[in-house]
């Protein structure tokens, strides 16, 4: 039974948007019984019977209403049983005794603040006052000034409980709005990373299949068996790489794919900045000619800037591919000095501008995560160039330009 009930209360409460725990209108209810009750026995209606005890079902029917039908009554219609009954008991005064049924009228009077609002818990107060003037000017009622005191008492407290439930509402919106931009900015996150590992798989695909198709020509180019041989070789060293990288791709998007879904997923270093220049020769191997220069110690930077710093220039070098094709000539050049950290990119650029498709996010990827290290992106074209420039920890010099000569290392395509 208490369960069901239970149940009732609290189906009518979460319809109606109210945080009250459900015992806290069932004390309500059951204070306004008691009180009737001790009222009624100061009268001694209860036994044996006397007609005052009708007050009883008309105290008792709004919640029985509420609670057995989940419906919502109006609050006048919902106090209306607890003011005639209170207005019956007074008609009776109680001679020498502190009267409870005055109480019945605090009560209410809490419950429909607490409830409705500010407005209806005075209409209530103001509607018990003139019960307890009618009570004190006919029948008469000791104490009246009390009771008067009660009712104020009956407002404060649902006023208060009232500034509780809109502070834990506001607080309770707060935190879902918190989680709403927390879990939006996880799935933007894993969102570029997918953007990052598809862009580069197939970057260095692409530059494979190309250098495969090379392969290829030079076949039906071969003027004998070694040649033919050397140059299917070429052809199928290049498609295995392509089906290596393609793997492993497929790989980091089903655990990003996975930790998206459900939270879970093994544990893999990630990149960092002292992996750029494994990530450069790795676009060199499948093709990209491409120069590197780095300056400085680039494993001594933050786990957070060196990750930021990886996918720039992972997406940097895919665009390359992507907009400059294949035969580009790219120039990274990577200085470390502190925990400032300077990443440039260039390429020609082979119609004097790039060629976006108004597709990709690549850009504004970048920018997000330059924004996230709180570095500065530039990108745009310079001198025949497409640049990509970003520079962490504080400003640098306009025009600072790492020394020439230091070139770790040089690959071009054949």
């Amino acid at each position: 039974m208490l369960r069901w009930l239970r149940a009732g209360i609290e189906a009518n409460l979460d319809r109606h948007q109210i945080l009250y725990p459900w015992w806290v209108p069932l004390a309500s209810h059951l204070g306004q019984v008691a009180s009737l009750l001790v009222a009624l026995a100061l009268r001694d209606a209860l036994w044996p019977l006397d007609p005052l005890v009708l007050c009883l079902p008309l105290l008792i029917a709004s919640p029985l209403v509420q609670f057995t039908t989940n419906r919502w009554l109006p609050w006048w219609m919902d106090v209306a049983g607890s003011v005639t009954a209170a207005a019956l008991l007074l008609s009776r005064p109680v001679d020498g005794a502190l009267d409870l049924a005055p109480v019945l009228l605090a009560l209410a009077t809490a419950e429909i603040t607490a409830r409705d609002g500010l407005r209806e818990g005075l209409a209530v107060a103001g509607i018990g006052q003139v019960v307890l003037i009618g009570a004190a000017l006919g029948p008469g009622l000791t104490g009246a000034p009390l009771y008067t005191a009660e009712l104020l008492l009956g407002f404060v407290i649902g006023a208060m409980l009232l500034w509780q439930m809109r502070a834990l509402i506001a607080e309770r919106r707060a935190r879902e709005q918190a989680w709403e931009r927390a879990t939006t900015a996880e799935r933007e996150r894993i969102a570029r990373d997918i953007h990052d590992l598809v862009a580069h798989s197939l970057s260095v695909s692409l530059l494979q299949i190309t250098g495969a198709r090379h392969a290829l020509r030079d076949v039906r180019e071969a003027t004998g068996p070694e040649e033919t041989a050397e140059a299917v070789a070429e052809v199928d060293a290049a498609l295995a790489d392509a089906e290596q990288v393609g793997r492993r791709a497929m790989g980091d998007i089903r655990r990003a794919v996975s930790a998206l879904a459900d939270g879970t997923s093994d544990r893999h270093a990630l990149p960092s900045g002292a992996d750029i220049a494994a990530l450069v020769r790795e676009m060199a191997d499948a093709g990209l000619a491409v120069e590197y220069d780095e300056q400085g110690d680039p494993a001594a930077l933050p786990a957070a800037a060196g990750l930021g710093l990886y996918r720039i220039a992972q997406e940097s070098l895919a665009n390359v591919v992507k907009h400059a094709g294949p035969d580009a000539r790219v120039r990274v050049r990577f200085s470390v000095t502190g925990a400032r950290a300077r990443l440039r990119i260039t390429n020609p650029l082979p119609t004097g501008r790039p060629r976006p498709d108004g597709l990709g996010s690549g850009l504004a990827g970048m920018q997000a995560r330059a924004a996230q290290l709180g570095a500065r992106l530039d990108t745009g074209p310079a001198d025949g160039d497409w640049v990509v420039d970003v520079r962490l920890g504080g400003p640098v010099r306009s025009g600072l330009e790492l020394p020439c000569g230091h070139t770790l290392w040089k690959a071009e395509t054949a």
